[in-house]
């Protein structure tokens, strides 16, 4: 049985399409730079990488290519995870940048293109464009051009303690919960954790101070398009979602906002102690769980996965809607002959099911997803593998944290600033998001 994503990811908004039309990310009339990849033609190529001691995953997909292409040897360069933007950009303006790296996610998308340091990759994603294990759509511009391919996609589901579910008697999530759901169920538990036997340090949910944890879910739920809200500057879309997560922490129903960030508390050791019975999270904290189970930093306990929660404020839909921003590939537009063919040869397996099942090894989730990668993911002893687990991974309509336009870098710093404001009680829900609307109007940004 196959298990691929159910649904299309929010296309490229039109400002996106016509800068990088304009820009010409990978040059349309730019000469030839590959040729045919000559097996036997000993090649080094580099690829970029963060945090490699705590992020495997480079590593990994360097080595698992190597050993089918021994001849072609990749060196992995370190950045820092928390200025990998910045850094790389930096890189390719001074034109040190590496043979393939990662663009973290679809935000920057366009801010690359801009650099004209991201080769045409066409040739490789036409043979991606027809398989239903991957989606690649959101990739292409308008003159039918790819810039970048996806080689994991993680979407945000929600993690939930089993254990304390049990020691509660509270009812588990059965994959139809909206929000009201969620909140009426960390009631309950809030009310019967005492005798249980938990302390009062221990909560329903843990909710995370990211910015996306309040205005993604609003944005991929709102029910309404990218123009009509997000590129429009008008984020009241965002007031019920607000709301909701203001009663959370003023009902104690997870760690407030203050104490999250002032205190910069970890959402692994919230949901890793048991100290959140639920917890709202992207998937990439399944390896983080495992890791951490088996070295001793998080307890061992029953858990699942399931699907996040729905806006109930619109009609229930019959995929859930969650988000999520592709992690994807691109390479160095200054390379060319036998290490661009080498490059182009290294993404397209990372990005196939050759990268997915070393992925899949590491319990992180892939961008190509099929039954073969589904029984690898779930296959590690101390994975929750009930079918909810696997239906929330793999079956959903994936929206993006954020559309892919030249404005959005400018209205996301924007939210950010409103996000505090309100999580702190600096203004209220509909003074701030009005505010916001008002300053992404002033920068001029706003999609007309």
């Amino acid at each position: 049985m196959k298990y691929s994503r159910i649904g299309r990811v929010v296309a490229l908004s039109s400002a996106a399409v016509m800068l990088l039309t304009g820009c010409g990310g990978g040059n349309s009339t730019e000469k030839k730079t590959s040729e045919s990849l000559d097996k036997d033609a000993k090649v080094s190529i580099t690829f970029a990488g963060w945090s490699l001691d705590m992020t495997p995953e480079f590593k990994t997909l360097a080595d698992g290519f190597h050993k089918s292409h021994p001849n072609i040897t990749i060196s992995v360069k370190q950045y820092s995870a928390d200025d990998y933007d910045k850094q790389l950009t930096a890189d390719i303006s001074s034109g040190a940048q590496p043979d393939v790296f990662p663009l973290k996610n679809m935000v920057k998308y366009v801010t690359y293109a801009e650099s004209k340091g991201l080769a045409d990759i066409s040739d490789i994603a036409k043979d991606f464009t027809s398989d239903k294990n991957i989606e690649t759509s959101y990739y292409k511009m308008e003159d039918g051009k790819y810039y970048a391919l996806p080689y994991r996609a993680d979407s945000w589901v929600l993690f939930y303690n089993k254990d304390m579910f049990k020691k509660t008697g509270v009812k588990e999530p059965d994959g139809t919960w909206t929000w009201d759901d969620y909140t009426k169920a960390a009631k309950e538990m809030k009310e019967k954790l005492p005798a249980a036997g938990y302390d009062a340090n221990t909560y329903p949910m843990y909710m995370h101070n990211w910015q996306s944890v309040v205005q993604s879910f609003a944005l991929a739920q709102s029910g309404k398009s990218d123009k009509q809200t997000f590129l429009k500057g008008d984020f009241s879309y965002m007031e019920p979602f607000y709301k909701r997560a203001l009663e959370w922490q003023n009902d104690k129903l997870t760690v407030d906002w203050n104490t999250s960030f002032t205190n910069k508390v970890q959402y692994q050791t919230q949901f890793g102690s048991q100290k959140a019975a639920m917890m709202p999270m992207g998937s990439w904290y399944a390896a983080t769980l495992l890791t951490q189970r088996n070295n001793g930093q998080a307890e061992k306990f029953d858990w699942g996965m399931a699907p996040i929660p729905q806006n109930p404020d619109t009609k229930t839909p019959k995929t859930p809607i969650t988000f999520g921003s592709p992690t994807s590939l691109a390479i160095s537009s200054k390379l060319t002959g036998q290490k661009m063919s080498a490059a182009k040869e290294f993404v397209k397996w990372a990005v196939g099911e050759g990268g997915a099942t070393e992925l899949a090894q590491l319990s992180t989730t892939p961008a190509y997803i099929d039954s073969k990668v589904t029984d690898t993911f779930f296959k590690p002893e101390g994975m929750a593998n009930d079918q909810q687990s696997k239906d929330a991974w793999a079956k959903h309509d994936l929206k993006l944290e954020a559309p892919v336009a030249k404005g959005t870098d400018t209205i996301n710093s924007i939210l950010k600033d409103t996000h505090s404001s309100i999580m702190t009680g600096t203004q209220n829900v509909k003074d701030g998001l009005q505010e916001a609307a008002k300053n992404v109007k002033d920068q001029g940004v706003i999609d007309e």
